[in-house]
């Protein structure tokens, strides 16, 4: 049988656990489209703007919303409904002046917390990918698909780096070691704010390991679910504003 190409339609059964949704109130929900985020961590802009922020009623209201240009994710217009909207992106409703980060709560699903509306647009990401281009210029490409171009900076895989919109411009580097403080993204620990003790590195039978605290315990847990976003209480507050 022929290949009848992609299936345009998305089940809220069947949806990912990353959406904090009601799977037995509709029987459909947005489906994303490939871009910057895979589906399994995060959602589509046109279920962002309905279900979570609640700014539209229905389909018909969202696509209106979306068409008029009156919604923006890092500083960008974005008319599609399915666009993936994930983890620490900035989510702006202009006709109200509202300004939302996209974040995790303790189920690990994903939440939009209003920030201020006049602040500096801006996310952090995690840096992927590291390498030597043309004439040894190092390269490195973060988890949401940007590729900067390192100058005197000092950064590796594991590291974050901030993002200044709409110019798209490399900030601060954000390195993961002892007193870096870090977003969990996945675990037992998901969606709390805790401070790196130390690393402790991986063998041929252990992955590598990062070793954390918050106010309540001390734990460890693998470097795919440590998420460095600055070092210092003031620049933690400034992400959660």
């Amino acid at each position: 049988m022929a290949n009848k190409g992609e299936t345009k339609t998305q089940k809220s059964l069947s949806a990912p656990t990353i959406r904090h949704l009601k799977r037995k109130t509709k029987v459909f929900t947005f489906k994303s489209r490939p871009g910057p985020h895979s589906k399994e961590t995060s959602v589509p802009l046109g279920f962002a703007v309905r279900d979570l922020l609640e700014v539209s009623n229905n389909l018909k209201e969202t696509k209106k919303i979306l068409t008029e240009g009156s919604v923006k994710v890092n500083g960008t217009i974005r008319k599609d409904r399915r666009f993936p909207v994930g983890l620490f992106d900035v989510v702006e409703i202009t006709p109200v002046k509202k300004k939302y980060r996209v974040l995790l709560d303790k189920k690990g699903r994903i939440i939009l917390t209003e920030i201020d509306f006049k602040g500096e647009t801006y996310k952090v990401s995690k840096i992927v990918n590291k390498k030597t281009g043309k004439n040894s210029k190092i390269k490195i490409t973060t988890n949401d698909g940007f590729t900067f171009e390192l100058g005197k900076e000092k950064a590796t895989i594991g590291d974050s780096v901030k993002i200044v919109f709409p110019e798209i411009k490399m900030g601060a580097v954000y390195h993961m070691d002892k007193d870096g403080v870090a977003f969990i993204t996945g675990g037992t620990h998901v969606g709390e704010i805790t401070t790196v003790e130390g690393i402790t590195e991986g063998t041929l039978q252990r992955k590598k390991l990062v070793s954390l605290s918050n106010k309540d315990s001390k734990f460890q847990t693998v470097t795919n679910n440590v998420y460095v976003i600055g070092k210092g209480k003031a620049e933690i507050e400034a992400l959660q504003k």
